[in-house]
């Protein structure tokens, strides 16, 4: 291409890795080298297009300058806020441009920073470089357009005059911005003296740079003075836009009544392709067309007292206060007309500045509403349009222009609220009304705008073959008939005439070859080329002759229709790109959080995160480096919404879930007594108790007396309903690689959510140790999860992933944030208020009922804890895992008590030891008992241990029942596996049956737990124990004689838990006994027993008569009775051959015989 010969003579070096790298504009070499001298050759499309895509590059490097450089910038160079370079910076400004890089006090400083200038500020000072050069080549391409006399009218020549009117604009925005940035002077002048002192010259461009900077001190003045010689062609080019603009900057209501947008308007014409003779205006933004006329009058104010130029400006400065320069720096226009105006020396010109005013006072007072107004229309015209064109896709052929402009307008409407909002209202003679300025409906719109897109993209298919199909058929025929009748055709114009045929013919039959591709960028730049030479003065064939605007007409149609085939990307981003919304941060937040409080919005929340996945769009080949940070704010943006979607949601779940257990909490059976008396006051009189007032049945808040009438619920389950919806409706969103999926932000929120209220429906309280019974909680929680389980009808997330998730983290001791579970929360009550509570006394264990009962004259009432209910609904809260953690609690417990135990014993020893060999001597054997220490001690002790042991056999019981009915085929296959064992005498099932509630010879827990306290290596440490048993043995006797010992028939146990010393004794034995062998641990167990039987039978000896026989002597016979019923180890056999049998017989019958008793006794019994 001959585009090589002409770019670097206009861009700088640091222009040429750009050029490597970007896309080179295609051209026909077979027609351009037909092109004859003049307008041709001077290849001012090609030239526009460059300068407009390179212009835009550089005005983002200027901005991103201004960005970097303003004060209190974290990204701001260090050297030019270094103390000790502030006398050389004022040194340079009040100097600027003659400075002297000789200066010793200031070169001085300077080479102390030389590093640090030449490495940060070569990017800011070869920027402003590249401005010079494109304010050059600029002023070169508009003066040689201006010198030929080109006839400009955008519904003609529309690249042409676009292409003009771009360039314009970006040149005024690019200057005006770089006299905002302050330390532009500083800057030049600082990166000069330290590449002088480096290199000992400075660089040579810098004269010419330093003389710009200072002719656009004042940007505005200088451009103005600039223009003159070419006014009169950005004026011509400006009222062009006249009619377009009138026609577009209308009102909702007037869009309405003209039916712009809608389809089904007419019906009988839905499926006619939409045609216009100014097609390819009809997606210009009016915000463009703002810039253009504004920016445009800037440079050319002295031409406002041209025919109808007042008019046009004046209705273009009503529209609002400020224009965009670039992104989200605004200009506030107004202000600067009146500046400009009142320092012309035109009079006219200077009574215009009043005008401006004026016209800021209307804006003031008509634009607000004007634009809430026509965001209520686009808002229904959308929706209306997203339905009929997912319903029928088919129409998004024909109507795709249809859809493309009201995107357009929908995103002119969004950008002015976003840029009136960044900006201070300018002081004027009415007051604004804040609530015009701010959209609560602005989700809703932003939303119709997404799915729309979506839409298009989708069904991208269809309109790619519609417009193949009508490029190669309509429009191919009308560009020949129009070619036909064309009587006066150049030489270089016929040639691009005849190449537009022969391409739109070469269509005919691929618009059902799915995957070619096609590329229209040489048909668009070849009638570019033919309007720079149909528009030029004295052309021979002109595009502003009446018979021939049939071609431009066409020509427009045909660029725009190709336009849908080969780049609907780009057409998307030049008409509806929502990537600005990035730079407007803090307003785009603020937003969200009142959209968020909006129950009419919540539906549209989730377009707030999909407006996130434009925002790197936005970003520019120019300026890579602004990319990552780009990137990782619209990821934390995203994140940062969805976070709070589904806090929200979290928000409003919880709240119908607490509703919903306070419901169930009204039917449960604690509950209905009050209706039982109120029902009965017969029965309510005879306890003598007051009836509750007005007592309200459950239900009642379900009728109503309208079918319209709405609750509180019925809000929370809209707003729920809303919620799921906005979450639900995108599976996932890509934002700079990363990918979020809206529903597991929700799926981690309820896990919060679940875990923090299960956690709470226990009221546990560590102060006054209060805690809900197990089965209070259970219904509790069952009520929360099925309420949780409706969310499925909502939303397409896994409830059940959810609820086994955080159901089973409650059974472990802390859960995934280290916060404290059902399973601990339990466990610590039951191990140290309750158990404490029955080692003080007035609770005793019954085996009978599976519980632990108190005393009727103790106001805890243990039962209620620990019935096999309570225990059943306590196993299914917490699960084995739970179990399993209470049982090694427990045994951390029983641990402690063994310690202490062994420390009695190896006290005893030498005593124990002649106890044992004296047991047939009964004179001996008594003096030393004598000397036995400890005795209460020990057996205050060996009870509390079977307290604890009583009560993990309670919760392994009510395990295993739950899981008998939750896994009964994996619980029978366990039962399988332990009872099958070959090795009989193998405990290799003993952990997993323990686990699954089955009872075990021993248990795997106290057998761990025992292993500090025993060396199966040590034969000292098994005499040892067995010492213990002969201490067990020797004090059994001594329980008889105290009253505390009796044996309680109506609830089956001793009175002081003296029964629980029989499970004791049977599990430590066992458990200790088991480190040395099986064996062992029967044999010892048999010496126990008639070494025990021994010493207790002396107690029918040691009284003459029997009513001198201590009081719990029967309760002692039974108590060894239940030691060896309680033992795997013994049998009744071996009971009956060292004790006799009748002796047990009486005492039951002792203790269990009907006969007459004392009203005091009678008074007992009736106690449990």
């Amino acid at each position: 291409s001959k585009l090589a010969q002409w770019q670097p003579k206009y861009f700088g070096r640091s222009y040429l890795p750009y050029l490597c790298v970007r896309r080179t504009i295609p051209c026909t070499m077979h027609r351009a080298s037909q092109i004859g001298s003049g307008v041709a050759e001077r290849k001012f499309a090609e030239k526009l297009t460059i300068l407009n895509e390179r212009g835009v590059g550089i005005l983002t490097r200027v901005y991103n300058i201004k960005k970097t450089c303003a004060e209190g910038s974290s990204t701001r160079p260090a050297c030019l806020s270094e103390k000790l370079l502030e006398p050389a910076i004022k040194y340079i400004v009040k100097k600027f441009p003659n400075i002297d890089p000789k200066e010793k006090p200031h070169v001085t400083t300077v080479t102390s920073f030389q590093k640090d200038i030449l490495g940060t500020l070569p990017n800011i000072y070869y920027t402003f470089i590249d401005v010079m050069e494109f304010k050059d080549a600029a002023s070169e391409v508009i003066t040689s357009i201006a010198t030929s006399q080109f006839h400009l009218d955008i519904a003609l020549n529309y690249d042409l005059t676009k292409n003009l009117l771009d360039l314009c604009v970006t040149y005024c925005s690019m200057f005006i911005l770089l006299g905002q940035v302050e330390d532009r002077k500083a800057v030049a002048g600082l990166f000069n003296i330290a590449l002088d002192v480096g290199r000992g010259a400075m660089d040579s461009n810098f004269p010419r740079l330093a003389q710009m900077l200072v002719d656009f001190e004042n940007p505005v003045k200088k451009m103005v003075e600039e223009f003159i010689p070419l006014a009169k062609l950005i004026l011509q080019a400006v009222m062009s836009l006249q009619n377009i603009y009138l026609k577009r900057n209308v009102s909702g209501d007037q869009l309405r009544s003209q039916g712009t947008l809608s389809i089904s308007q007419n019906p009988g014409t839905m499926l006619n392709p939409s045609s216009s003779n100014e097609l390819s205006c009809e997606f210009v933004s009016m915000e463009t067309m703002h810039r253009w006329i504004l920016m445009g009058f800037i440079l050319c104010s002295g031409q406002l007292s041209a025919p109808g130029a007042s008019d046009l400006w004046k209705l273009a400065l009503q529209d609002g206060y400020v224009i965009t320069l670039h992104r989200d720096e605004c200009l506030l226009v107004h202000g600067l007309f009146e500046s400009l105006l009142s320092q012309s020396k035109d009079k006219v010109d200077r009574k215009r500045a009043s005008d401006a005013i004026d016209a800021l006072n209307t804006a003031l007072q008509s634009a607000g509403p004007f634009h809430r107004e026509r965001r209520a229309f686009i808002r229904v015209a959308l929706a209306e349009l997203n339905l009929l064109l997912s319903d029928s896709p088919g129409l998004m052929g024909p109507k795709a222009i249809i859809a493309i402009t009201a995107l357009s307008i929908a995103r002119d409407e969004v950008l002015w609220l976003f840029k009136h909002n960044s900006v201070p209202v300018p002081k004027g003679k009415f007051k604004v009304n804040p609530d015009d300025y701010t959209d609560p409906n602005l989700s809703e719109l932003l939303f119709q705008i997404i799915q729309l897109k979506g839409l298009m993209k989708k069904h991208f298919s269809i309109i790619r073959r519609y417009y193949l199909r009508y490029m190669s058929g309509f429009d191919a025929q009308m560009v020949n008939h129009i070619a036909l009748r064309i009587q006066v055709c150049p030489d270089e114009e016929s040639i691009l005439m005849n190449s537009f045929f022969d391409e739109l013919i070469r269509l005919q039959g691929k618009d059902s070859d799915e995957h070619a591709e096609f590329d229209f960028q040489g048909l668009r730049l070849d009638w570019f080329r033919l309007q720079v030479l149909t528009s030029v003065g004295k052309a021979a064939l002109s595009l502003k002759d009446k018979e021939n605007q049939d071609l431009a007409v066409a020509m427009n149609s045909v660029v725009v229709h190709s336009r849908f085939v080969d780049s609907f990307d780009e057409l998307f981003i030049e008409t509806c790109d929502l990537s600005f919304i990035g730079f407007f941060h803090s307003q785009l937040e603020e937003l969200f959080s009142t959209a968020l409080k909006d129950t009419n919005q919540l539906r549209y929340i989730i377009a707030f995160p999909m407006v996130c996945t434009e925002f790197l769009r936005g970003t520019s080949p120019f300026a890579p480096e602004e990319r990552v940070s780009i990137g990782e704010m619209s990821v934390s943006t995203v994140n940062f919404f969805l976070e709070h979607i589904a806090k929200e949601t979290k928000s409003v779940i919880g709240m119908l879930c607490h509703e919903r257990v306070l419901q169930d909490e009204e039917l449960a059976p604690c509950n209905g007594a009050a209706f039982y008396f109120k029902e009965h006051p017969d029965k309510l009189k005879k306890k003598g108790k007051n009836l509750q007032p007005a007592l309200v049945s459950p239900g009642t808040e379900s009728l109503r007396k309208v079918v319209d009438e709405a609750s509180t619920k019925d809000f929370m389950l809209r707003n729920l309903v809303d919620l799921c919806f906005s979450l639900n409706y995108f599976p996932s969103i890509l934002v700079w690689d990363h990918s979020f999926v809206p529903r597991e932000y929700l799926v981690s929120h309820l896990e919060d959510l679940l875990m923090k209220n299960i956690v709470s429906m226990m009221n546990y309280s560590a102060a006054t140790f209060e805690v809900d019974h197990p089965s209070t909680v259970v219904r509790r929680i069952r009520s929360y999860i099925s309420c949780l389980r409706s969310l499925e009808l909502y939303v397409n997330i896994d409830m059940q992933r959810v609820l086994t998730s955080v159901l089973l983290q409650e059974t472990q001791p802390l859960d995934s944030k280290g916060e404290r579970t059902i399973a601990s929360d339990y466990t610590t009550w039951y191990t140290t208020v309750l158990l404490k509570r029955v080692s003080e006394g007035g609770i005793q264990y019954c085996a009978a009922r599976r519980c632990f009962m108190s005393h009727q004259t103790t106001p805890f009432k243990a039962e209620e804890y620990t019935d096999p209910q309570e225990l059943q609904n306590l196993a299914e809260l917490i699960g084995p895992y739970g179990i399993h953690y209470m049982g090694e609690k427990l045994m951390e417990l029983v641990s402690g008590q063994v310690a202490e135990i062994k420390k009695l014993v190896i006290a005893n020893q030498d005593t124990l030891i002649a106890l044992h060999s004296s047991r047939d001597k009964p004179d001996i054997f008594n003096e030393v008992f004598k000397k036995l220490k400890n005795i209460e001690d020990l057996i205050s002790r060996t009870i509390l241990v079977g307290v604890f042991l009583s009560f993990r056999k309670l919760t392994l019981q009510a395990l295993h029942h739950v899981l008998g009915y939750r896994i009964p085929f994996l619980l029978s296959t366990i039962k399988d596996f332990k009872n099958n064992l070959l090795d009989k005498s193998s405990n290799i099932a003993d952990p997993m049956a323990s686990a699954a509630g089955i009872p075990c010879a021993v248990d795997p827990l106290l057998f761990a737990a025992m292993k500090p306290h025993v060396d199966s290596k040590s034969k000292d440490d098994l005499a040892l124990w067995n010492w213990f048993l002969v201490f067990v043995g020797v004090t059994l006797p001594s329980l008889a004689m105290t009253p505390q010992s009796n044996f309680i028939s109506v609830i089956e146990a001793h009175e002081n838990n003296a029964h629980c010393l029989a499970i004791a004794v049977n599990a430590l034995a066992g458990a200790i006994f088991a480190y040395f062998g099986p064996e062992e641990q029967k044999q010892r167990m048999k010496d126990f027993l008639i070494f025990t039987s021994s010493r207790i039978m002396t107690l029918a000896k040691e009284v003459e008569k029997e009513r001198d026989a201590p009081k719990a002597r029967e309760a002692t016979y039974i108590l060894l009775d239940l030691m060896v019923e309680d033992t795997p180890f013994l049998t009744r056999d071996q009971l009956e051959s060292c004790f006799p049998y009748s002796l047990l017989r009486d005492s039951y019958n002792y203790v269990y015989r009907k006969q007459p008793v004392s009203k005091k006794k009678k008074d007992a019994d009736a106690n449990y």
